[in-house]
């Protein structure tokens, strides 16, 4: 048995004049399909680049590189407490770019999302424009 995957609502344009099932289908379905692509994207790249988890273990150590300090020497502890301080930096710095990376991604993937949807609605004027044009040289 097949499973279906969500997608978003159809519209049944088959009781409608073909008129108004054109205007329909070009200024409702294609559009709301279009950003429903761009939000299932959008929550995609928060889930792979981990944005949450990171932000939660930004100042955890670098691969849980740490060590004990029980049972040492004092210049002992002031060197292994600063190997402990270099880890949890090395930890932010690599986990920061991530995130900077995944926010970056994210925003170009809502502009993408944004520009997409104003060029299908923006298309006919652009045509008419152009053809407009041809025809004044």
């Amino acid at each position: 048995m097949a499973t279906q995957t969500q997608s978003a609502p159809r519209t049944d344009f088959r009781e409608m004049p073909i008129f108004l099932a054109f205007v329909s289908w070009w200024l409702k379905e294609v559009p709301g399909r279009i950003i429903y692509i761009g939000q299932k994207s959008i929550r995609r790249a928060f889930e792979f680049f981990s944005i949450y988890l990171l932000l939660r273990s930004l100042f955890e150590p670098w691969k849980r590189d740490e060590t004990d300090t029980s049972n040492m020497a004092l210049d002992d502890k002031l060197r292994v407490l600063m190997m402990n301080l270099v880890s949890r930096l090395v930890g932010a710095v690599v986990r920061g770019g991530t995130i900077f990376v995944g926010l970056f991604v994210i925003s170009g993937v809502f502009i993408a999302t944004l520009a997409a949807t104003l060029a299908f609605l923006l298309f006919p004027v652009i045509i008419v424009y152009f053809i407009i044009n041809a025809f004044s040289i």
